[in-house]
């Protein structure tokens, strides 16, 4: 029988229940299919805030784009009637909408929004699912490993109690009944060792993809630190938006309220890491102290976090990383692109992938 029309025949005596071994148990993946199943869901969250970040980087293009050429375009004047009768306007030359705005501002706000974002925090997302999709991929070669060695326990089950009765036979069937045992245990011996190879296969595969599930699940902690950093970026977007009206409000970027970073303020004076910070909008100010000191606190948890999921791993755990995904690397060329404020995303993204990107 071939490998492929086994797992057909046992997928549906396990799915139908169409065997008639009643005292056959099938093998268990429950841990990998739990853990897959919240993984999945979580997933499902991920590709949504994915969405929706890629949703406001377009918005907030499409906004400064269309700010910029309204404050280009002319007020509309006051025309008195001329004595020719012609419609003569009060005031010669046009005056702008925004004649004092920079609106070159507003389009470099825009750029910076866009790269930031994605660096930041659309990669890492991006990277967590192509190491999710690659586990995909692996949990369906383990169910099929699954479904191989159970037809394949079968098989040798049968074949012992067809054993059993020709043995227990061996005096009323004489000289043919030697020959049709042996000729059963020959066959159950090379049916055997067939199970062994299925089992050694399974068993490497299932300690494989528990191991890059276990990093993987490790790693979804972090999303509430992108969904902050996401959000102060945006927020940072709209303040530098706003310095294009009013050049005293010019805003210098944070690192998104990571460790060693800076925190923004309404006011554009920035102050490195504990320091008092300043400016008129209290609400702006609150929320600037708030998400570096979140930031910091996060940050840290995280990597003691990545320590503690590198001690708790079992056993020959590295090696299902490694396997997990060829692409899950941390690029420093990218992640410096990005880096504004003092450390920005090479230095959060150095930080984070030194405890997971290695794993995979």
């Amino acid at each position: 029988m071939s490998t492929g029309w086994r797992v057909v025949t046992e997928t549906v005596k396990q799915k139908w229940g169409l065997s008639m071994e009643r005292n056959f148990r099938a093998t268990s993946n429950a841990r990998n299919e739990a853990m897959f199943r919240e993984a999945s869901t979580f997933a499902a969250h991920l590709r949504q805030v994915e969405k929706d970040l890629t949703s406001w980087e377009r918005d907030i293009d499409s906004t400064f784009t269309n700010l910029r050429a309204i404050m280009l375009s002319p007020l509309p004047r006051v025309y008195e009637e001329g004595h020719s009768g012609a419609a003569v306007p009060s005031e010669p030359e046009a005056t702008l909408i925004g004649g004092d705005v920079q609106v070159e501002r507003l389009t470099a706000a825009a750029q910076e929004t866009k790269k930031r974002l994605e660096i930041e925090v659309l990669q890492p997302i991006k990277q967590w699912m192509v190491a999710y999709r690659t586990i995909l991929e692996r949990m369906r070669r383990l169910e099929a490993l699954r479904l191989e060695l159970d037809s394949r326990r079968r098989t040798v089950t049968e074949l012992q109690a067809k054993s059993e009765r020709v043995r227990a036979n061996l005096g009323a069937m004489r000289g043919r009944g030697e020959i049709e045992l042996e000729m059963t245990l020959r066959k159950m011996q090379h049916k055997e060792d067939k199970m062994q190879r299925a089992l050694s296969q399974y068993q490497e595969m299932e300690q494989t993809v528990y191991n890059s599930l276990f990093t993987l699940i490790k790693d979804t902690s972090v999303l509430r630190d992108y969904a902050a950093a996401a959000i102060l970026i945006v927020q940072e977007s709209l303040q530098a938006g706003y310095a294009a009206f009013e050049p005293s409000m010019a805003l210098q970027y944070s690192s998104s309220a990571l460790p060693g970073g800076y925190a923004p303020t309404a006011s554009g004076v920035q102050h490195h890491g504990a320091e008092a910070i300043e400016g008129p909008a209290a609400s702006m100010d609150k929320f600037g102290d708030q998400a570096a000191s979140m930031g910091r606190l996060k940050s840290s948890a995280a990597g003691v976090g990545g320590v503690k999921a590198s001690k708790a791993a079992p056993g020959g755990a590295d090696k299902g990383y490694d396997q997990a995904g060829a692409g899950y690397e941390f690029s420093a060329e990218v992640a410096g692109a990005g880096d504004v404020g003092g450390g920005g995303a090479a230095s959060y993204g150095q930080r984070y992938w030194s405890t997971t990107a290695a794993a995979y």
